[in-house]
């Protein structure tokens, strides 16, 4: 990156640092934008039927202790012991995720410090940003020029911090499903102000690629929030929109879970609820969100059955317990 380029990313961080800082201190905004949390109803009393991905992992003391590495390394929301702590209690007294996760809910205010959102929010999304592209430096040349660039599952996310260390030129795409405002947490979620560039509604996995994006003319695509929300039925028909976009050679970083057994699926699974829980998202999103979990060895057979080629290389976020993990593939 030239000088020129280096002093305009860095006054665009200050700016879109300063915003943060008033506008939380004005007002304290929740980041993302989530929405207020309302009481929930009352509970039963008392233990109720049912088991599920809280009960696996916080009533065995050894997944437990594993799983606080995921609040303390990838979330990072609020004070780690604390809400540790609060979904432990939980778990406990209630043995479905619904009464758990709609009652750990109720009391998040109750651990949430001031100016969480610049405290706890804004380093945890630099950290996993600054990680995507450490990661990535490692699996891609980062002295090759990338012509035409897709990004699917944010409207900007990653981008940033990928042209700090790559030479990422031409169009860049994003596919994501909620298209990009001038909310302060989209402009801090994408570290600018304006938009990156043209958006693709993702239509429940059946998104209009075709009528934007040319075949063959990326060099280019990152999927880092994986494939395990596609349906199942729209799979092929999906990554096949995704590869035909691309070039021949061009490359594919994608990252997901390794869940390979029933307890790295309970695993995973607490990771998707506790996020959602954290950022507020009602039990019913919760409920409904596919999770479609598979062993990085399927994922490999998928892919090296769609045109893909890979490397075999899988890097791992430290302290991660979801194994997540990130590759790269070429378009054969």
């Amino acid at each position: 990156m030239n000088n020129k380029s280096k002093t305009t990313l860095l006054s665009r961080r200050q700016l879109i640092k300063y915003i943060a800082l008033l506008s939380a201190s004005i007002s304290a905004p929740t980041f993302g934008e989530i929405e207020r949390l309302t009481p929930a109803p009352a509970l039963p009393g008392g233990k109720d039927l049912g088991t599920g991905n809280f009960a696996f992992i916080y009533r065995n003391p050894q997944l437990r202790e594993e799983f606080l590495n995921f609040l303390i390394n990838v979330f990072h929301l609020y004070p780690e012991q604390q809400l540790q702590t609060l979904i432990q209690e939980a778990a406990e007294t209630y043995n479905t995720d619904q009464n758990i996760y709609r009652h750990v809910q109720t009391k998040l205010a109750d651990i949430k410090p001031f100016l969480a959102e610049l405290t706890f929010a804004l380093p945890a999304l630099n950290k996993q940003k600054s990680t995507m592209a450490t990661q990535t430096v490692q699996l891609l040349d980062p002295d090759r020029r990338y012509e035409g660039y897709l990004e699917l599952g944010s409207t900007g996310r990653y981008i940033d911090a990928l042209e700090e260390e790559f030479n990422i030129v031409g169009e860049r795409y994003f596919i994501a499903e909620k298209a990009p405002s001038y909310s302060l947490s989209d402009m801090i979620d994408r570290n600018q102000i304006w938009q990156a560039g043209p958006f693709i509604p993702l239509a429940n996995y059946r998104p209009a690629i075709a009528k934007t994006i040319a075949n063959n003319s990326l060099d280019l695509v990152s999927i880092f929030i994986g494939l395990h929300h596609c349906p199942i039925p729209l799979r092929e028909e999906f990554l096949s929109s995704i590869r035909d976009t691309m070039k021949p050679g061009a490359y594919l970083l994608i990252r997901d879970h390794d869940a390979k057994n029933t307890k790295m699926r309970a695993v995973v699974g607490l990771a998707h609820d506790v996020f959602n829980m954290g950022t507020q998202e009602s039990w019913d999103y919760n409920e409904r969100e596919l999770r479609h979990f598979y062993s990085l060895s399927f994922l490999d057979n998928w892919l090296s059955n769609s045109g893909f080629v890979g490397d075999g290389r899988r890097l791992f976020q430290s302290g991660d317990p979801t194994h997540n993990a990130l590759m790269v593939y070429r378009k054969a």
